[in-house]
């Protein structure tokens, strides 16, 4: 009798092990597809909200220049670092007799408006 249930215990373990065994395979390479579909989308996802947030920050960038050829003396003095209303009413002032200033480098040739006041604002200018 006892045989009977050990050979029995035996095939029944064998039997319910053979079957988890076998879907074993296709449930991990099934995981491993799922998994790899969903890295994707958040790979996408994050990508499309880095991009998003670049964009944004382009735009909000783009905003805060400065024309050179359409800002007044206290916009000038607001927007750039080293630039009070003394220096923002200078640059009207080349403006006005110079004429429109066709790069942001003649930026440099108003008088008190040296390299290093230029390099430390070029990024906030536009004409």
């Amino acid at each position: 009798m006892q045989k009977l249930s050990i050979t029995t215990l035996v095939l029944a373990l064998g039997l319910a092990v053979m079957p988890l065994s076998s879907q074993a395979a296709p449930e991990s390479s099934t995981k491993g597809a799922v998994s790899s579909s969903i890295e994707k989308s958040a790979s996408n996802a994050k990508s499309a909200a880095k991009s998003a947030v670049k964009d944004a920050d382009a735009s909000k960038a783009e905003q805060e220049k400065v024309s050179l050829n359409n800002a007044t003396a206290e916009d000038l003095s607001k927007a750039l670092s080293g630039v009070g209303l003394k220096k923002g009413q200078t640059i009207v002032e080349y403006r006005t007799e110079m004429g429109p200033f066709t790069k942001i480098e003649q930026l440099q040739e108003v008088p008190g408006i040296g390299p290093s006041l230029f390099q430390r604002n070029q990024s906030r200018l536009k004409l």
